[in-house]
């Protein structure tokens, strides 16, 4: 057996236009704000990785000075413990 067709009232048809209307509204909204957003997080990324870059080429320095430092203490033991610089003396 068919099921009958159901004829809607103008008001109902109305009624659904405009349910369908909000619906389009609100999903286009809502895709321009989730647009928008990932726009928001592509450029914090963005900064985040110029800072991380820049704190990684800080720390890099600091190793290599404290390498350095490490370098030229092992070299003056190794010759000898001399401290001090030669100064002349005043007799």
């Amino acid at each position: 057996m068919q099921s009958r067709a159901v004829v809607l009232e103008p008001e109902e048809k109305k009624a659904i236009a405009l349910m369908q209307q909000i619906q389009a509204l609100r999903k286009d909204k809502v895709a321009r704000r989730k647009d928008k957003q990932e726009e928001r997080r592509a450029e914090h990324r963005k900064e985040k990785g110029v800072i991380d870059e820049k704190k990684e080429a800080k720390a890099k320095e600091e190793r290599r000075e404290k390498y350095r430092k490490e370098g030229i203490k092992r070299k003056r033991e190794e010759q000898g413990g001399k401290g001090g610089g030669d100064k002349r003396s005043k007799a």
